[in-house]
């Protein structure tokens, strides 16, 4: 079959591989001029275990641990061992306590309880665990595929044209439509450098994570669930991208130096890094009250699949659903 494919993020790339793997001819259309220019290669590459980011649902937990098995079975050479690991309870306005937080935990994963959270530079918390975890690394990805799909990639291509195609697949995080989207974040993430050995996340409410992006270049994502969104009130992709090219740089610092100090409140010690990029992308949230972050694959017409990214380790799982629609 000839199949297009729109946008290289991580769906979008997987898929191509995936597909030409199978045989098909293979056309992956990108608007911008390289791969990861969005959400892809601008957001936290963590490989969730989901019980510590996701306590209070038990689909996202399943859905987490095996969306990374079938990851790791794939692309395991591109993630990386986070050394050292930390989830903590905030003292004041998280959604759980430390006692329950713990007790979920310890009944799905593996834990080592850190019974004095300040010798490891932590304040202002309820308690705090350390389990192992991993990340992709972005730049290995990159060039990953860059190699893999050199023959197949159409660089700034806006060709939304189902003409000539069996079938086209929209990979694009919904740029192109809102359907099932409640609504769509442009989003920012602070890239600092500083020691990469580390990771804090503080659980359960309006939070920062401090995340190792790459170990070999000291560089760390900064995010948050207070500061990462600009704003939560887009309900198209052009109106979060309309507002992302109006902000100005002060903006922009403004919202990153709060993100800063929201994390120096837990971790005074994220002072000491310095900001060497800001990460801009837009994310689409899903029509749903509940803690879950799954992906969305939805047949359009006989010809077009548009699918909503869930976390990136869903890429798997994304593939099962395309191909169940298209040899169906």
């Amino acid at each position: 079959m000839r199949i297009k494919i729109i946008g290289s993020g991580w769906f979008g790339c997987h898929l191509a591989l995936s597909l030409l793997e199978d045989g098909h001819e293979v056309e992956l259309h990108e608007i911008a001029d390289g791969i990861f220019t969005g959400a892809s290669g601008k957001i936290p590459a963590r490989l969730h275990l989901g019980a510590p980011h996701y306590p209070r649902s038990m689909v996202t937990q399943q859905a987490c641990k095996d969306h990374q098995t079938d990851f790791l079975a794939k692309y395991g050479n591109l993630t990386r061992a986070v050394p050292i690991n930390i989830y903590a309870i905030a003292n004041d306005h998280s959604m759980i306590d430390f006692g329950t937080y713990h007790l979920v935990l310890k009944n799905q994963i593996e834990i080592l309880t850190i019974h004095d959270p300040a010798e490891f530079g932590l304040q202002n918390v309820e308690g705090a665990v350390m389990t192992g975890e991993r990340h992709i690394v972005i730049d290995k990805a990159k060039r990953f595929f860059e190699e893999k799909l050199k023959d197949v990639f159409v660089f700034n291509s806006n060709d939304m044209s189902e003409e000539g195609w069996d079938y086209v697949i929209d990979c694009t995080f919904c740029a192109n439509d809102e359907y099932m989207i409640d609504r769509f974040e442009p989003c920012l993430v602070p890239l600092l450098e500083g020691e990469a050995y580390k990771a804090v996340t503080i659980m359960d409410g309006p939070f920062p994570s401090l995340y190792p992006w790459n170990e070999d270049s000291n560089l760390l994502s900064l995010s948050s669930a207070k500061y990462t969104p600009f704003s939560k009130e887009c309900k198209t992709w052009g109106e979060a991208r309309l507002l992302l090219d109006n902000l100005s740089k002060e903006e922009i610092k403004k919202q990153a130096d709060d993100m800063i100090q929201s994390m120096a409140h837990f971790y005074p010690h994220v002072n000491d890094f310095r900001v060497v990029d800001y990460m801009l992308s837009i994310r689409a949230m899903p029509l749903s009250a509940a803690d879950t972050r799954l992906v969305h694959v939805v047949k359009q017409s006989d010809k077009r699949i548009r699918i909503r990214s869930g976390k990136i380790d869903a890429v798997i799982e994304a593939e099962r659903e395309i191909k169940r629609m298209i040899y169906e």
